[in-house]
């Protein structure tokens, strides 16, 4: 119970720094300087940030094997494109 509370607050906390990217721009100063697209970088904090959450929130909602392994890829899916979303937000948009 205290692992799932501690990952719930890392959600928490990684959603929230991705809404202040995505609503003023501003990130933290550890990742400030290679992030050339901000917006972006927040919306790949968001979709990360609910692919943790899904994963996470397995245990209450799939009562099938099939439904839980249909949420853990879907869990997988978004963790993997909120990091490509945030690789992408490191270079310069295409011209």
């Amino acid at each position: 119970m205290v692992w799932t509370g501690l990952a719930v607050a890392a959600c928490l906390l990684m959603a929230l720094s991705g809404v202040v990217a995505v609503t003023t721009g501003r990130m933290l100063p550890t990742v400030q300087g290679r992030v050339v697209r901000p917006e972006l970088w927040g919306y790949g904090q968001l979709v990360f940030a609910l692919g943790m959450a899904t994963g996470i929130s397995l245990r209450w909602w799939a009562g099938s094997l099939a439904v839980g392994d249909a949420g853990a890829a879907m869990a997988f899916i978004l963790i993997v494109l909120g990091s490509v979303l945030q690789w992408r937000a490191q270079r310069p948009a295409f011209p």
